[in-house]
């Protein structure tokens, strides 16, 4: 019986189990910019959410340094992820970091070789991101003003360059066993000046592995570092993976930091939840990524069923009747409501919404309006 009740809510909220069917899946593109930053062209790989093609929804981006190799594993994350609700869809903007200019790309000029007048090395390869990249994928893809930055080894480390040279630009960091080793440790000295002086803004997250000292004495250092000057404008969480090795942990930390990243983001499971409960979840969700959304059509309705299925009169109501005035000109939406009148033996409210439905929905077939006359019989 217990498993009955509990496969009976499951489907009543829409069941999560429905994700196992989409057939549809995240597309890839590639793209090339002729780049007047570095003189030469580059290549980009690009994962576009399984819903993009078919609707006009905006979408907040991740960059990826190392794109052709991290891109298909942290697209397919992020799919996973967001189809269980755990975060958002986004755009997947993979940056080709080729090996013959890989380590000019992504790590910094040694101090004593820097020329003040030009950019160099991973400076360099930054203004390409800001100036060229950026621009391009805002241009010609629906993106929402929230962007993240992940890389993994050298990757790592351009990504916490990035933190330190142009705080702000992105929202989020993923630096995933960061080689902060480099030039003598040269980051953690600009990582320590940016953190005492407060500098730094948004939210980062680090790992390491099971590595050689030369990688995890200055990521420890580097830990260090942010516990010893806190910030209130940067959220950070470190975590170490014992059992992976410098070229396994890229797949366990990606999944770990977009889990920490969107920890806000799942609406908890065991219960159901009120119009409050949900309207308050949207807002969270509408203020991470700096846009209104808001509550789907189904997971009103979805809810809305479970606490009727609980005999909750007013709960159920509140969140039909929002449903209703936020989507009127959904049939399923009327439909739904008119039924919970009836179901709580309110034939009077029934009949009036039947009214309203009748009244507001345009293009209303007579099969339709034969169906929702039917309610009744």
């Amino acid at each position: 019986m217990k498993k009955l009740v509990y496969g009976l809510l499951l489907l009543i909220i829409g069941s999560h189990w429905n994700s196992w069917a989409a057939t549809s899946l995240p597309v890839l593109q590639e793209q090339m910019i002729d780049s007047a930053v570095l003189g030469e062209k580059r290549n980009m790989v690009i994962y576009l959410p399984a819903s993009y093609q078919n609707s006009q929804d905006r979408y907040p981006v991740l960059y990826l340094t190392d794109g052709d190799i991290q891109g298909p594993h942290t697209a397919g994350t992020i799919d996973y992820l967001s189809k269980f609700e755990q975060m958002p869809p986004m755009i997947v903007v993979g940056i080709v970091n080729p090996p013959e200019t890989r380590a000019r790309d992504l790590t910094l000029t040694p101090s004593e070789k820097q020329n003040p007048n030009q950019l160099e090395n991973a400076d360099r390869f930054l203004a390409f991101v800001e100036k060229e990249v950026i621009p391009f994928v805002k241009q010609n893809y629906r993106t929402l003003d929230y962007q993240m930055l992940s890389g993994t080894s050298h990757g790592g480390q351009f990504a916490i360059n990035a933190l330190v040279k142009r705080p702000g630009l992105f929202n989020d960091v993923i630096a995933i066993s960061p080689s902060l080793y480099w030039n003598n440790q040269q980051l953690l000295a600009l990582a320590e000046q940016a953190l005492k002086s407060e500098q730094l803004q948004g939210r980062l997250y680090v790992s390491i592995a099971n590595e050689e000292p030369t990688m995890t004495e200055p990521y420890q250092r580097f830990v260090d570092l942010l516990a010893r000057y806190p910030s209130n404008n940067l959220a950070v969480a470190s975590e170490t993976f014992s059992n992976e090795t410098h070229n396994t942990t890229v797949l366990q930390g990606q999944y770990a930091g977009l889990k920490y990243l969107f920890s806000e983001w799942p609406i908890p499971e065991g219960e159901p939840k009120t119009l409050a409960d949900l309207q308050a979840k949207f807002d969270s969700r509408s203020k991470l990524l700096k846009t209104d959304i808001m509550i789907p059509q189904d997971k009103a309705n979805g809810y809305a069923g479970w606490l009727q299925y609980l005999n909750r009169q007013d709960d159920a109501l509140a969140l039909l009747k929002w449903s209703r005035a936020n989507y009127p000109q959904s049939l399923n939406a009327h439909t739904a409501l008119i039924k919970a009148y009836l179901h709580f033996k309110m034939p009077e409210d029934a009949e009036a919404a039947l009214k309203d439905a009748l009244k507001t929905l345009s293009e209303l077939s007579p099969e339709q309006k034969a169906q929702l006359e039917a309610l009744f019989a």
